[in-house]
């Protein structure tokens, strides 16, 4: 027998024997990721029903960005699972949705999203709500709901303030002007970049990506490698500290902005520049147990579970994706370890920093209400669960 044909074939039988046992792999639905995955696909109402009162609706079904961070780790985790109940509750969720207003109208009032109507009468980017899952969800399923929900937004940011340099803005109240706040990033630029896939017309890719741009040169700080929440037009610069869910939001706008810009994109390597800088920094801020503060450079402040989630998915899905180096791996896998300490006995993510504006007053973020399985930590621990079952096979 030639000896390089027998070999050849060894080498083809493993490579066909690893292939088989990665797809075959067995995910036990007893670990903790699996338990708070399946048990928001429970308490989801996914079936239309016949009337407003036969409707179990659950925090989950609202309009919030929350929960299309929900979707996403959904996905995520069928992408890494192949179990199709997760790709099927992104899809119904949202599916549920537009079908529920489009019967009903804007009466789904179980949550603060529903009585103040963010959905049919928006008035802040903030109440942007599921709109990226529309343009994604518009694409193989089309709606006309969806079409009138991004027609909607779509004049809201068309209308919405904005710096001189074309940068969406926020008023602010307690007479502090027209400001730009973090978690706005993560608002807006997933919708953009899903409407350039949608619509084919680049434009609002670029739009997304010069967005983002302008986030960093008006909050990072080269010193500290941390971004500064909020800029001020009438003070001409940063107010506040370095609030760890608001750095969460950044890199998680930037994190999702990547995967929908194009190799040979002139601003690709500076997007790049600015995530990996910014991921660099971050570890620093990490602690022995694998999770970071409510005040990033306060190492005093509680370790708080949200931005834990969104700096352990953003690390791990960089790695895999190889847009950062494998040395940084070991700072993602001792991130999911840190937030599964977080998970209490029935399941539930504790420590959670509950919605919160930006002070100057160091004692406003260190005093904040500690909520329990909020979605700011809920969306991100399942994004960072899947990164990591897929980081284990690197």
């Amino acid at each position: 027998m030639d000896f390089r044909k027998f070999m050849s074939g060894i080498f083809a039988m493993f490579i066909i024997v690893g292939i088989f046992s990665f797809t075959k792999r067995a995910f036990n639905e007893n670990t903790i990721l699996f338990k708070i995955a399946n048990d928001v696909i429970k308490h989801t109402a996914l079936e239309e029903p016949k009337s407003t009162s036969t409707a179990k609706l659950s925090r989950y079904n609202a309009w919030m960005y929350q929960n299309f961070l929900l979707m996403e780790g959904m996905d995520a985790l069928y992408e890494v699972t192949k179990k199709k109940k997760y790709k099927e509750y992104s899809n119904q969720n949202i599916d549920f949705f537009a079908n529920y207003q489009a019967k009903f109208g804007d009466v789904m009032t179980n949550t603060p999203s529903g009585k103040n109507k963010w959905y049919s009468q928006p008035t802040e980017m903030w109440q942007c709500g599921m709109i990226a899952k529309y343009a994604e969800r518009q694409l193989d399923n089309p709606n006309p709901e969806f079409e009138k929900g991004m027609t909607t937004f779509d004049n809201l940011l068309s209308n919405a303030p904005s710096f001189k340099d074309g940068t969406l803005v926020r008023k602010k109240d307690r007479n502090l002007g027209l400001g730009l706040q973090i978690d706005d990033l993560y608002m807006i630029t997933p919708y953009w970049c899903r409407k350039a896939k949608l619509t084919g017309d680049d434009i609002w890719l670029n739009r997304a990506i010069d967005e983002s741009l302008h986030y960093h040169d008006y909050l990072w700080n080269n010193e500290t490698q941390l971004m500064k929440c909020l800029w001020l037009q009438d003070r001409g610069g940063t107010y506040g500290h370095y609030w760890g869910r608001g750095n969460g939001w950044y890199i998680m706008a930037l994190t999702d902005l990547i995967e929908f810009i194009p190799i040979d994109h002139p601003k690709r390597k500076l997007i790049l520049e600015n995530y990996t800088s910014f991921i660099k920094g971050i570890i620093k801020y990490q602690d022995e147990d694998g999770l970071w503060h409510q005040l990033l450079d306060h190492p005093d402040s509680f370790s708080e579970s949200s931005c834990s989630g969104m700096f352990t998915y953003c690390i791990l899905k960089g790695v895999n994706e190889g847009w950062l180096d494998l040395e940084l791996k070991s700072y993602g896998i001792n991130g999911w370890k840190g937030l599964l300490t977080k998970v209490n006995s029935d399941f539930q993510i504790t420590d959670v920093c509950p919605p919160t504006d930006m002070s100057e007053d160091v004692d406003y973020y260190l005093k904040r209400e500690h909520v329990l399985h909020d979605q700011h930590a809920i969306g991100p621990f399942i994004l960072a669960g899947a990164a990591y079952l897929k980081a284990i096979d690197l």
